[in-house]
């Protein structure tokens, strides 16, 4: 009973970001807002842009786990779309050519900056921009600049459902394959919590940053994948084709993957902290929030929760020190001595 009580607390404190998220978001929309939001339409509409979301997450979240900040993910994203969805119409095999397409060119690029990272020995805020801005060149003088489109809608079928959800739950099987129950994934979160200790035990450090970067770029390149199959084109401009935002919306959802990896494991940690923060986007855009406000909304709410979670242990140590000052009033107010000075 008390292993079942266990899981039954974790799963509900897994659950409570998204629930409350829906409840306040549902709540605010019908009594202000114009959209639809807490519609089964719209709810199937936040559950297919998490897929996307996710992969990116996942993507970000071993490197991130050892203190490794890619910010060439998002443009990483379009350029796989880009010259991937062109290997894929080459190879002419339909949907799975533009995922194998997308996961190749995803993975070299991923590559590279892992090799950069571990030659080098530079920061990979500085690499990771640097590459950002490479990838950025790369979109704008690959196919003249003219992006990447599909016409053929039957090869658009990982950006609709039911087959969105099953790459993007696919993808996340593989990552919890990888980082729960492998030695690469031992090895992973041991550097995370002692490096010195971990590379004292003999774990190689650069084959398995290597290792988390060939993991970031496949799930890259499965990002890269829906993200073409959803409308069918990409475009090259840097203002248009939203890399920055897709980088920036995948930062909340592994923070909450970390907090909530208390309570269940990390990759659905994950999953739960995308699909919130759709839920929020969709809330917002619900109640007329221009898209630049939204923006802020994502970054207002991310700072809180980062503040909250950090400073968790504090707020519990003052939660307890009022209660023993309420018992100890409480015991001078009867006249009794307090036990200290028995």
């Amino acid at each position: 009973m008390k292993r079942v009580g266990r899981i039954a607390g974790n799963a509900a404190r897994t659950l409570a970001l998204p629930v409350v998220m829906f409840v306040v978001l549902f709540i605010l929309s019908k009594a202000f807002g114009t959209g639809q939001f807490g519609s089964l339409a719209s709810l199937r509409s936040v559950a297919q842009q998490t897929m996307m979301a996710a992969a990116i997450a996942l993507a970000m979240t071993c490197n991130m786990k050892n203190g490794r900040w890619d910010f060439s993910i998002g443009m990483m994203t379009v350029m796989s779309s880009i010259i991937g969805g062109a290997i894929g119409q080459a190879l002419n095999i339909g949907a799975f050519g533009l995922l194998i397409g997308c996961v190749i060119v995803a993975v070299i690029a991923s590559a590279v900056n892992g090799l950069l990272y571990v030659t080098m020995k530079v920061p990979t805020l500085v690499i990771s921009i640097g590459a950002m801005l490479v990838y950025e060149s790369v979109n704008m003088v690959f196919n003249k600049g003219g992006g990447a489109r599909v016409s053929d809608f039957t090869w658009l079928i990982f950006g609709r459902s039911p087959y969105v959800f099953i790459l993007g739950l696919a993808a996340g099987l593989v990552f919890y394959v990888l980082y729960t129950h492998t030695i690469f994934g031992y090895n992973v979160r041991s550097l995370s919590s002692n490096q010195a200790l971990a590379t004292s035990t003999g774990i190689n450090e650069k084959r398995n940053v290597m290792g988390c970067y060939l993991l970031c770029g496949l799930m890259v390149g499965v990002a890269g994948t829906i993200n073409l199959s959803t409308t069918g084109s990409v475009l090259a401009d840097v203002k248009f084709n939203g890399a920055m935002s897709m980088m920036f919306e995948a930062f909340p959802p592994v923070f909450i993957g970390f907090y909530l990896s208390q309570y269940t494991n990390l990759t659905v940690g994950v999953f739960v902290g995308a699909f919130s923060m759709k839920l929020l986007t969709a809330g917002m855009l619900a109640l007329g929030i221009p898209a630049a406000l939204q923006n802020v909304g994502v970054g207002l709410f991310l700072l809180i929760f980062i503040a909250f979670t950090t400073n968790q242990e504090k707020l519990r140590e003052m939660r307890h020190i009022r209660e023993r000052i309420a018992k100890v009033s409480a015991l001078v107010a009867q006249g009794d001595e307090p036990a200290t000075q028995r």
